[in-house]
């Protein structure tokens, strides 16, 4: 979609690069984590699908669920987006097909519990960055980040604080597969240019501040996706050595705005894809 500018056969362009980095941790045996970044350029614009999901650490088999949920997502990307993505109300058809793709997992997770006689789930926040705009669907308490002058959290913890033995503990509200039902929340904003989005598990998030945030992530010094991959490395290992002991991963997203000649009589589409998992769903 063209937007105007100084030239009117000049448009914007936003242009995005990516890194993940994941690690099981100290504690853990499984990394119960599944990541998805999925990009697409369709006449001329590029999008892309970010997925994090953090499977649950106290029930059995979380991996599988955050698997479950990583590579409906990554089905959802190359046979349903492409149908919605001219919509005049895209926003609308967006939410509606991931309501529906988000309560069949909901669903389908919890019927292979009671099969199997476990207690399995897992959080999902999702975030499509699209045009000059960004969607976000959110279950758990995984976050995004979005960091350039400052940092503001996008995304909303949906967590209970309650009182233990030790202090304070924070506990899920909503998981995919172990709620009686779920409500996820939606989010849309405008994609900032020359910013990182992060999205990141609570294992990643727990034992940093947002001033280091700031600090390790801003747009000016991270160049390319070596640079990014490097950074949420360190910022890992920086984690665990303050005693982090739950799986820990990241997902970032750097903008770039690029102006071009109209390409929108071109068609062009492309899908590249990284997808992390420790196993692809849910087996009988």
């Amino acid at each position: 979609m063209p937007y105007n500018n100084e030239r009117e056969d000049m448009h914007i362009y936003m242009r995005y690069s990516f890194a993940c980095y994941t690690d099981r941790g100290k504690r853990k045996e499984v990394n119960q984590d599944a990541l998805l970044v999925s990009r697409a350029v369709y006449h001329g614009q590029e999008t892309v699908l970010a997925v994090i999901c953090d499977g649950m650490g106290g029930l059995k088999q979380g991996e599988l669920a955050s698997a479950e949920v990583a590579g409906a997502f990554d089905m959802w990307f190359e046979e349903i987006f492409f149908r919605i993505e001219n919509e005049a109300e895209f926003e609308d058809e967006l939410y509606e097909s991931w309501e529906i793709l988000l309560q069949d997992i909901h669903q389908k997770i919890r019927e292979y519990g009671r099969r199997c006689g476990i207690r399995l789930g897992t959080t999902a926040t999702v975030m499509l960055l699209r045009q000059q705009e960004y969607y976000i669907a959110h279950v758990g308490d995984c976050r995004i980040y979005e960091i350039k002058d400052q940092v503001r959290q996008l995304t909303k913890d949906q967590v209970q604080a309650e009182l233990d033995k030790e202090g304070k503990e924070n506990i899920l509200l909503q998981g995919i597969g172990v709620s009686k039902m779920i409500r996820p929340a939606y989010y849309s904003g405008e994609v900032k240019e020359e910013a990182i989005y992060l999205l990141c598990t609570d294992g990643f998030r727990h034992k940093i501040s947002e001033q280091e945030l700031q600090e390790a992530f801003a747009p000016e010094d991270l160049v390319d996706e070596e640079a990014m991959e490097r950074r949420g490395k360190e910022i890992t290992e920086t984690v665990i050595e303050r005693g982090e002991k739950d799986n820990i991963s990241v997902i970032l997203l750097r903008t770039m705005s690029e102006r071009g000649a109209d390409e929108a009589s071109v068609y062009k589409k492309y899908l590249q894809k990284l997808l992390y998992s420790q196993r692809r769903g849910l087996t009988e």
